[in-house]
């Protein structure tokens, strides 16, 4: 389904001609939320970057992290931190540089520690926004595959501008039932046929925080 398509079908359910400037509020509503709650392998997307210091840029897309690795002569994982834990980590080694082991996302960034001691071939695994609807993009994946979620999420905050419950009820339930579908859909194609390893029962209690000591 198209952009014009969408904008069309929403009008038609509504069966109102009056709120033609309204349209593209409502799609921009829906594409909020389904940011907020969809992930699927089409949004795994890969960026490759030189690390030269202690910041890196976010792609514009990004919208959370699913792996980061140095690719410099061999493959080592990266793994996330919060702020915190990676300020205790950075302390505990005086601040030293090295190859970076850890990271945290802060504002736009990728924060890691050690900072680089050189320049580093990193490539980040992601999930990534689907390019808003316009009329200069006038689709993406989910209005290819999964056009029912943006019609019930664009209707259901129309009827929620309108003031109608009963059918922000109704468009809300279908569209509740198509994010359920996708997620469906989405873990079958990828694990269906597989086989998964299970995980060693541990015993005692969980474990606290970790923090990091230097070595003496």
């Amino acid at each position: 389904m198209t952009y014009s398509e969408l904008k069309t079908n929403i009008a038609s359910y509504l069966n109102r001609s009056d709120l033609t400037n309204q349209l593209d509020l409502f799609i921009d509503q829906a594409e909020a939320e389904i940011n907020r709650r969809v992930r699927t392998k089409d949004m795994v997307k890969r960026a490759n970057a030189v690390l030269e210091q202690q910041y890196l840029t976010l792609p514009d897309d990004w919208q959370e992290a699913i792996n980061v690795e140095i690719t410099s002569n061999d493959f080592s994982p990266v793994f996330q931190q919060s702020i915190e834990s990676l300020d205790v980590y950075r302390k505990s080694v005086d601040n030293s540089s090295g190859q970076p082991i850890y990271f945290a996302i802060v504002d736009n960034t990728l924060e890691f520690a050690p900072t680089p001691d050189q320049n580093y071939d990193i490539q980040l695994t992601y999930y990534a926004k689907p390019t808003p609807l316009s009329d200069s993009n006038t689709s993406n994946f989910i209005s290819n595959d999964h056009p029912d979620l943006y019609l019930y999420g664009s209707l259901k905050h129309a009827s929620i501008f309108l003031m109608e419950d009963d059918r922000v009820n109704l468009f809300n339930d279908l569209f509740e039932k198509a994010l359920e579908e996708i997620r469906m859909e989405d873990y079958k194609s990828q694990y269906a046929k597989g086989s998964l390893m299970q995980r060693r029962k541990t015993y005692g209690k969980a474990k606290k925080n970790v923090y990091y000591m230097k070595n003496s």
